[in-house]
């Protein structure tokens, strides 16, 4: 391994939300599996442990309020610690909750460590600890229970969250927030399954929304916090509007995203986007979810990851260096069935190196090395 290689990273991942909302104990693993399923766990310590990842961007993430409008849903919240809170908190309420049981599960570790800066994460690997960096998935976090027009306050919000040592912060998600358009994210197949059976959900995408007035302040200050913008979940044109705003002042990164090229969907990413994040010395990481990655929706993931992987090489003018993988585990994900959790992740090394012939240097890039250059360029 390359000696810049900072060791195996996921740009995306949500055990903060398997604590606190289903109240797990991220030392033990319960069960993984290879179907959509919101109670296994894919991304607990266990499992990072196993996988030998040094480096997880956490992303810290509250339900959006849309989900309590489920009956079934509602009802089943009852039965978990943070469902309950989730019935009658706001978001913001809910997402300082989730940190502190994220941080008051990792401080139990003797080899695991929450780190708000790049000088912290260089101590916690030299010292070979697992390193968790706090992001932020979803603008809705920010104005949950403010008036329409308290900008102050959403801004104020961003403050915290800097404090907090939040690395990137996902603007749009699964809902309307203030911030920007948002693009589906809900499988349709999900829509037509046991989901669909107990629950409808309409995200009310309007592609025709892009970044809002108070988006583009809440960009600014993220600009100010060196908070990388995530432009996953977002619009075609609220993407758009981000890399205008931006203007290569700060890395942007997609953390957890497919090709149009493969899956011609909204929530995919075009040549042009990827161009952009390339211009801004940013970084595209592949979900693992194969729903997204390719039309035809394969269960098995390690081809289809392959492929999104070189269509972002190829548009990127023929370079890894703005490769990188975001799982998504546990982020209400369908996993792919021949890596369906961080303990498995080992395969993918394997499967670039042995069956995709890639040089070391090139799959370092991939798994780690990529990440690590977009926080020394944009973090704290």
């Amino acid at each position: 391994m390359s000696g810049d290689f900072p060791g195996l990273t996921d740009v995306h991942a949500h055990p903060a939300l398997n604590a606190w909302l289903w109240g797990r104990n991220l030392e033990r693993h319960y069960w993984s599996s290879t179907v959509f399923n919101p109670l296994a766990t894919l991304s607990d310590f266990t499992m990072l442990r196993k996988g030998d990842v040094k480096v997880l961007w956490s992303a810290l993430h509250v339900p959006e309020r849309q989900y309590m409008d489920c009956r079934t849903l509602n009802l089943i919240a009852r039965l978990f610690k943070g469902g309950r809170m989730l019935r009658t908190e706001d978001a913001w309420t809910c997402l300082e909750a989730q940190r502190q049981e994220l941080e008051l599960q990792v401080s139990k570790a003797d080899d695991i460590r929450i780190v708000r800066s790049n000088r912290e994460l260089d101590k916690a690997l030299e010292e070979g600890d697992i390193a968790i960096v706090h992001t932020l998935e979803g603008g809705h976090h920010l104005d949950a229970g403010l008036a329409d027009d308290d900008v102050d306050g959403r801004l104020g919000r961003l403050d915290t969250v800097a404090r907090w040592g939040v690395a990137s912060l996902t603007i749009a998600h699964l809902f309307p927030n203030d911030l920007a358009g948002h693009a589906n994210g809900i499988p349709e197949s999900m829509h037509k399954g046991i989901l669909g059976l107990l629950c409808t959900f309409d995200p009310e995408e309007d592609l025709n929304r892009g970044l809002t007035p108070v988006g583009e302040a809440v960009l600014e200050r993220m600009i100010e916090h060196r908070i990388l913008p995530d432009i996953t979940h977002c619009t075609p044109r609220a993407r758009n509007e981000v890399y205008a705003h931006v203007a290569n002042r700060i890395p942007i990164v997609a953390s957890h995203i497919g090709v149009h090229a493969l899956n011609p969907v909204p929530y995919n990413l075009t040549e042009d986007d990827v161009q952009a994040i390339k211009a801004s010395k940013g970084l595209v990481g592949v979900i693992f979810m194969p729903y997204w990655l390719e039309s035809s929706h394969p269960k098995p993931g390690l081809e289809p990851i392959w492929k999104t992987m070189k269509q972002i090489h190829d548009w990127s003018g023929g370079t890894w260096d703005h490769v990188a993988i975001g799982t998504d585990f546990d982020g209400f994900t369908d996993p792919p069935d021949d890596c369906k959790n961080a303990g498995e992740l080992g395969r993918v090394r394997e499967f670039l190196t042995n069956d995709k012939g890639l040089a070391e240097a090139d799959v370092d890039k991939i798994l780690g090395a990529n990440a690590r250059d977009v926080l020394n360029a944009g973090w704290v």
